[in-house]
């Protein structure tokens, strides 16, 4: 399990990758790892917008990264995988966050499944539409490349 301090780090790159490969006007400076209970994970400033905060996730294949994990340790590889996607998403639409600021989820992968950009966005796009969630907008950062998923109408 990673500690606190690697979570943070992963997240704060994550987060630098997104904005980057987005093309968000993101004040750079104003780039903050929030840690508060049910905060969203970053808070930042858009030029010409303002606060606004991200909620991270990684799409991730527990029996995949449990598998990897593993590898790592000189075993050998057993077992199935499957698309964790819809269940991830399921979760982050039901949760309850304390700010006042907009919420935007980044939804990322990490090298920890096996489903493709095309598969992960057809598998949730759906949810935001069918579930009353806390965000105003949805990203993925996928092992291709960056999409705007859902926004809130």
């Amino acid at each position: 399990m990673a500690s606190a301090q690697d979570k943070t780090a992963v997240e704060l790159a994550v987060f630098r990758e997104f904005a980057e490969k987005a093309r968000l006007s993101i004040d750079d400076t104003s780039i903050e790892k929030r840690g508060g209970e049910s905060e969203p994970d970053i808070l930042c400033k858009i030029i010409g917008e303002g606060p606004v905060s991200f909620e991270l996730v990684e799409i991730c294949d527990s029996t995949l990264a449990a598998t990897i994990a593993h590898l790592r340790s000189g075993g050998v590889a057993t077992g199935s995988t499957s698309d964790p996607s819809i269940e991830i998403i399921r979760r982050k639409l039901h949760k309850k966050y304390k700010t006042d600021l907009p919420i935007e989820l980044l939804c990322y992968t990490n090298g920890r499944v096996v489903t493709t950009d095309d598969g992960i966005l057809a598998a949730i796009r759906p949810w935001f539409d069918a579930i009353d969630g806390p965000f105003r907008r949805a990203w993925l950062l996928g092992e291709k490349d960056t999409y705007e998923v859902w926004r809130a109408s």
